[in-house]
């Protein structure tokens, strides 16, 4: 109990502090790519004083050079926290509207160039889509989850429709990315934490360029697949 008061605490100023910063960077590199790096060393932070460690797989799969769509499954907080600080590569967020309503962490993630997605309404989602699409075109990875919110149980849940409409746009590759062990660490409600390990596995990239729009189901079906595959157990 004592721990996690800690990390809460910690985790508060953390944030003030580095989302101070990093928008205060962004008002001299309007890429996002400097207060991106406040945003990993933020995340390292987070993991280590909760005692959680981090294995990577997979790193020959994928270019940092080049930019992808990274899609993962959700198993917790602590995905998004894994992800920012170990992948080595530079990143833009897909996320709900509300969390860019946070003071300080929504602040910084909005001038870093993250991308809201408006559950509520099919419309603005559509456009956020269009966006990401077009941020990946420019050069940089675009994260999203498919299944739209955190697994209560750690299982992969349903894809949302319409998520890939990101990777048909943009016509970049598909990375898909295995998240194992982050559910023992901070369960969907619960605001404890627990030492643990979070393992990533990355698997070699999907090509989209030439696929047409149709065979979006394909596609998720593809990716999908993938995902269970990684965390069936063997």
């Amino acid at each position: 109990m004592f721990r996690t008061l800690l990390c809460w605490v910690i985790f508060f100023f953390t944030t003030v502090i580095l989302g101070t910063v990093a928008i205060l960077l962004s008002l001299f590199d309007s890429s996002g790519n400097i207060p991106h790096l406040v945003a990993r060393f933020w995340g390292k932070i987070q993991l280590r004083i909760t005692g959680t460690r981090v294995r990577m797989q997979g790193l020959e799969n994928f270019d940092p050079q080049k930019s992808y769509i990274l899609v993962s499954n959700h198993q917790s907080t602590f995905d998004i926290l894994a992800l920012l600080g170990y992948l080595p590569i530079q990143f833009r967020w897909t996320a709900k509207t509300e969390l860019f309503r946070i003071p300080f962490m929504g602040w910084a993630m909005s001038r870093i160039g993250y991308i809201p997605i408006e559950r509520g309404s099919p419309k603005k989602a559509y456009r956020s889509m269009l966006r990401a699409a077009e941020v990946v075109r420019t050069g940089v990875s675009v994260i999203i989850f498919p299944e739209g919110t955190r697994s209560p149980d750690g299982n992969l849940q349903p894809f949302k429709k319409g998520v890939f409409l990101i990777a048909l746009k943009s016509q970049a590759p598909i990375l898909p990315i295995t998240i194992q062990g982050a559910s023992r660490i901070m369960r969907k409600g619960d605001w404890r934490t627990y030492p643990g390990q979070v393992r990533i596995q990355i698997d070699p990239p999907i090509e989209t360029a030439g696929t047409p729009a149709e065979n979006e189901e394909q596609l998720s079906q593809r990716v999908r697949s993938t995902l269970v595959k990684n965390l069936t157990p063997t």
